[in-house]
Order: structure tokens, then C-alpha cells, then sequence
């Protein structure tokens, strides 16, 4: 196979993404749900991908999970869910995680397609590394990686900091007051910290 025939999987694993939004239909005489998303980091950054699923009486938990997870209210979902998902998206921003999980392909035209390629190479009529068995790189489920976080406010971050420095200075541990902070302002100075020696020696005349 050429690299140019290659498969572009989606990278494995669970990422962090954006909802695009929700379809609801029927598809071979049952009802189908796709939520659209894009992958916001690794390796298949920026790249869309659908989870989609039939609901039937073994899949309704799995499917009921991932509806859930981007706002379906859990009513009649051929009525909801496209509105329910839009409205959560307009409020929240529509973040969320995509878990990718591969599955083997062992029949089908993908998987004897491999199989002719494979004979060839081992009888010697296919050049360049072994082909690899096909495989399905499935949108597994929506939501169930960890809750996206917030960007901080100013009060929380400040009162992190806070409490960080507290613990370090407790333990000993805490940066030199010369260090210069992360943000790159300039490092505290005994000028900036009020009832230490220099301002007391300044106000007092430089008499100890």
C-alpha cells in the first residue's frame, strides 16, 4: 500500500473537544444519534469526528450517556436533542472529551483487501514493510473523560497562590523573596513589603 493510500486514523485515546453539535434520525428502522465534535489537542488536533450509534435496548445506556454528557435533558430525544445540545453549547462553549478506541477489522472488504496484500508480501510480490491489518478508530463516547476545566478568575487564582505559598512557608520550602515571579514582574524588594529593617531605619533616621 502506498503512503499515499495509507488510513489517517484518529489517534487513540481521550481527548478534549468542542461540540459541534447534534443530528437525531432513523437509520435501518431505528433510531440514530451523530454528535459532531472537534479535537481540541494530540495528535489529531483540529481534526472532526462523529459519535454515532443506533438505540436499541443494549446500546440506549451507552448512547443515554454521551446525550447527557452535552446537554440532552432526557426527554423525547427525536424532539430534543438537536435543540437541547445547541442551547448547551450557546451557554457553556460546548467543551467536552472524545475517547477514540480502536477496534480490529476481521471481515468485510477493508479486512480481504488485507489479506491479498499480506500473501503478497510473504511470497515476496509486495515490496516495503509488512502491511498492517485494518483497523476502525470508533468515536467510542462523548463526555466520559475528565470535566473540562475553566479558565481561572483572578480572586481563585490569588487565592491559590495564597494558600500555596502558605503551605511552602510552612514547610520551609518557599521561593526566596528575590526570586522573580513566573509573570516576569520585577522580584519584591524590601521596599515593597512594609515593617522590615529598611523602611524602619528609614523612617527612624538609620538608627538601629
Amino acid at each position: 500500500m502506498s503512503d499515499s493510500k495509507k488510513p489517517n486514523y484518529l489517534a487513540e485515546g481521550t481527548w478534549p473537544c468542542t461540540v459541534l453539535g447534534a443530528e437525531c434520525g432513523e437509520d435501518k428502522g431505528l433510531i440514530t444519534v451523530r454528535i459532531n465534535v472537534k479535537i481540541d489537542d494530540g495528535p489529531s488536533k483540529g481534526r472532526t469526528c462523529s459519535y454515532e450509534d443506533r438505540v436499541d435496548a443494549k446500546s440506549a445506556p451507552y448512547v443515554a450517556r454521551s446525550c447527557k454528557a452535552v446537554g440532552w435533558g432526557g426527554l423525547k430525544i427525536t424532539d430534543t436533542l438537536v435543540t437541547d445540545v445547541s442551547k448547551w453549547i450557546e451557554k457553556t462553549g460546548g467543551k467536552s472529551t472524545v475517547q477514540i478506541r480502536y477496534i480490529d477489522i476481521k471481515r468485510g472488504k477493508k479486512y480481504d483487501a488485507w489479506l491479498d496484500d499480506h500473501r503478497a508480501w510473504i511470497d515476496g510480490g509486495r515490496q516495503g514493510a509488512e502491511p498492517q491489518p485494518p483497523i476502525w478508530d470508533k468515536v467510542q463516547a462523548i463526555g466520559n473523560g475528565p470535566k473540562p476545566l475553566a479558565a481561572p478568575s483572578k480572586t481563585a487564582a490569588q487565592d491559590a497562590d495564597e494558600y500555596l505559598m502558605r503551605a511552602l512557608a510552612d514547610e520551609g520550602s518557599a521561593p526566596p523573596m528575590d526570586a522573580p515571579p513566573a509573570s516576569g514582574a520585577p522580584p519584591v524588594t524590601d521596599e515593597d513589603v512594609p515593617f522590615i529593617t529598611s523602611n524602619w531605619t528609614r523612617v527612624n533616621g538609620g538608627v538601629l
